[in-house]
């Protein structure tokens, strides 16, 4: 498994529940930009539209080597969609009907059999306060750690 792009902020600003893995449908060239490490998942987003699941918003720039006269009509920011079974996303439907749960792209990967694949994660919005609790705990626990060593 090669992972090509991770979304960071999505570590920092939701607490997950559960994830996963699914296949996304793209052009030739959209393909070769992935490969060569030409995409961003930063401000993406995941919605469930007339019973399919779509990317919306994730920038992957037209290939270095395609003349853009080939494909005048490319929108780097288009919505894309996504493939999973029916099963996995009537599972995926009933957990975003909870009030503030989201679905996240987490990470955009080639498997063994060298296909693109997007790690998603169902997550919950984190407010300020969970979010500097969990700095305390990290920071106590590196404080522990510090005394344990020098004891």
């Amino acid at each position: 498994m090669k992972i090509i792009s991770k979304n960071k902020i999505a570590y920092h600003d939701y607490s997950f529940e559960k994830d996963y893995e699914v296949g996304i449908i793209l052009k030739w060239h959209e393909v070769k930009s992935i490969k060569s490490w030409q995409v961003n998942l930063k401000d993406s987003v995941i919605r469930i539209q007339n019973r399919e699941l779509w990317i919306k918003n994730m920038d992957v720039p037209l290939y270095k080597m395609t003349s853009p006269n080939l494909v005048p009509w490319y929108n780097p920011k288009w919505d894309r969609k996504l493939l999973i079974t029916k099963r996995e996303l009537a599972k995926i439907s009933a957990l975003t009907d909870k009030p503030w749960n989201v679905i996240i792209p987490l990470e955009i990967y080639i498997n063994n059999k060298w296909l693109i694949k997007i790690k998603i994660w169902i997550g919950k919005l984190m407010r300020k306060v969970e979010k500097k609790q969990i700095l305390k705990e990290k920071d106590i626990q590196k404080q522990m750690d510090r005394e344990m060593r020098n004891y």
